[in-house]
C-alpha cells in the first residue's frame, strides 16, 4: 500500500512538474541549527536532482493529506537519514509563485549536530556557521537566507539558545 501510494503522489507530483515547472503543487523544507555550535546544516544536492551541486535546504513536494511541517519534517527525514529530536521548528519564509507554486521554508532547531546519511538526492553536507554560506546557493534558500525577517529570525535563534 505504501509504494502504490508513493507511486501516486509521484504521478501528481510529475504532473504539476509538466504545469509549472515546480516538482509538486507545493513543497516544504528546513535547514537545521545545532544549539551547541549554533551552525547549520546545508545539503549539496546531488547530480540526479534538479539545481543539481547547489546548497540547500532538506525538503520537497508536499504530499496529499500532509500539512507544510510534517512534509518539511518527513522529507528532512528521508534526505538526511536521521530521525533528528528536533526542540523547536521556526517558520522563515513562504516562497509563492503567483498561480504555480508555495514552498514553506522552515528552521528545525536541534540540540547538537549530527552526520548525515544521505539518499540519492544528497551529494553532501556540511554545517555552516550564520553568514559564511557556500556558494552556489540553491536560488529558493538564496532568497530566504536573504529575506530580512528571516535572518532576524535566525539571529535571534542563535542568541536565545
Amino acid at each position: 500500500m505504501k509504494i502504490k501510494s508513493l507511486l501516486e503522489n509521484d504521478s501528481e507530483h510529475a504532473k504539476a512538474m509538466a504545469k509549472t515547472g515546480y516538482w509538486g503543487a507545493q513543497g516544504a523544507g528546513l535547514i537545521y541549527m545545532a544549539i551547541s555550535t549554533k551552525r547549520f546544516l546545508l545539503c549539496k544536492r546531488s547530480r540526479l536532482v534538479e539545481q543539481p551541486g547547489t546548497w540547500g535546504g532538506w525538503g520537497g513536494a508536499i504530499d496529499p493529506g500532509e500539512d507544510p511541517v510534517q512534509a518539511a519534517i518527513r522529507e528532512a527525514e528521508e534526505e538526511t537519514g536521521v530521525d533528528a529530536d528536533m526542540v523547536n521548528i521556526i517558520p522563515l519564509y513562504e516562497f509563492v509563485d503567483p498561480g504555480k507554486f508555495k514552498y514553506y521554508n522552515y528552521l528545525a532547531i536541534v540540540e547538537e549536530e549530527f552526520d548525515v546519511d544521505g539518499n540519492w538526492e544528497v551529494g553532501g553536507f556540511k554545517w555552516f556557521e550564520y553568514g559564511r554560506w557556500p556558494q552556489r546557493l540553491h536560488p529558493g534558500l538564496k532568497l530566504c537566507l536573504d529575506d530580512a525577517r528571516s535572518q532576524m529570525l535566525m539571529k535571534r535563534a542563535i542568541s536565545s539558545t
